[in-house]
């Protein structure tokens, strides 16, 4: 097992709002944040005081709901509502990371969003699989957390209410039982959703669209226009998204230089992957980490805030 320094936890990034929830819209957020764990790491069981949404972004674990344990992976959603009892456990061989979105409902609901209310309070899983959207949006969202660039809080509040509506809609698909592992990947797109496994499956070998086309036996043109009409964003920017993501860990712990990085995910030069990652996160990947310094200096060491 790794030794981190941090009990654990290899580090937390957390906006947490527990003593004043903040009102965006028709929720009162909680907390928003990502964490990466140890292999064997376990968050001992706690009541929940609001909802809460955690997106694997990658690793195995076991997590609990009410006692109900359920296997986690990568690309899994997990949801604990109000008042329930949760833990998890990250599985013994690999590290876990995960997003999570902390929020309750507002105490006078508009009648449009009362759905979503009951469906969060009382599940009918609490387990659903992402079909390809949530990822980008949490993705999207803790990058906003964290840069906080101008009209910060507009993108958040529209950023939590696609995930709570996309979240919903997984939901009510497992409660009129539409949702069919057969058929789950239509939603998207059978081809879309190949791209996007390849993506993730292939992210350090990655050098051009074109030689994921090839791969995949389309045309350039094709796999573009397919991607962009079905995600609703370039599959260059989703290519680029996803190498600023792979780069984040390794800024992070100084694992490499930025040279070395840039070079492991084929950018042609450190300016390359400089000005992506700038366009990306809203700051060079040197300020990053001065950033990601002072804040665990800040915070006493660590990156570990209080959670639900």
């Amino acid at each position: 097992m790794l030794k981190s320094g941090y009990d654990g936890r290899l580090f937390e990034f957390e906006n947490t709002f527990f003593y004043h929830p903040e009102q965006m819209g028709f929720v009162k957020i909680w907390q928003i944040g990502e964490m990466s764990t140890e292999p064997g790491y376990e968050m001992p069981t706690h009541l929940q005081a609001c909802h809460e949404i955690s997106y694997i972004v990658s690793g195995k674990g076991v997590f609990y709901s009410a006692g109900t344990a359920l296997s986690v992976q990568q690309g899994d959603i997990h949801i604990v509502p109000k008042g329930k009892t949760h833990r998890y456990v990250a599985d013994p061989d690999q590290n876990l990371r995960f997003a999570y979105v902390g929020f309750e409902f507002s105490d006078e609901l508009d009648e449009e969003y009362r759905p979503l209310a009951e469906i969060f309070c009382s599940p009918p899983s609490y387990l659903v699989r992402d079909l390809g959207e949530v990822r980008m949006i949490i993705y999207m969202l803790i990058n906003e957390m964290y840069s906080k660039p101008v009209y910060n809080r507009m993108m958040v509040e529209c950023y939590i209410k696609q995930i709570l509506v996309h979240v919903y809609r997984l939901l009510i698909s497992v409660k009129s039982e539409v949702f069919l592992p057969e058929k789950s990947k239509k939603v998207i797109g059978q081809s879309v959703y190949s791209v996007i496994r390849y993506i993730d499956n292939n992210i350090y070998d990655i050098t051009s669209i074109q030689g994921i086309a090839e791969a995949l036996g389309y045309s350039h043109s094709h796999l573009s226009h397919m991607f962009k009409d079905k995600m609703g964003i370039t599959l260059q920017a989703y290519v680029s998204m996803k190498k600023v993501e792979a780069s984040l860990d390794l800024l992070k712990y100084k694992k490499s230089t930025i040279s070395q990085i840039a070079m492991s995910l084929n950018y042609e030069s450190t300016q390359s992957f400089s000005k992506v990652f700038r366009k990306v996160m809203g700051c060079s990947p040197t300020e990053y980490q001065k950033q990601y310094e002072y804040d665990r200096e800040k915070k006493g060491g660590d990156l570990v805030g209080r959670r639900a």
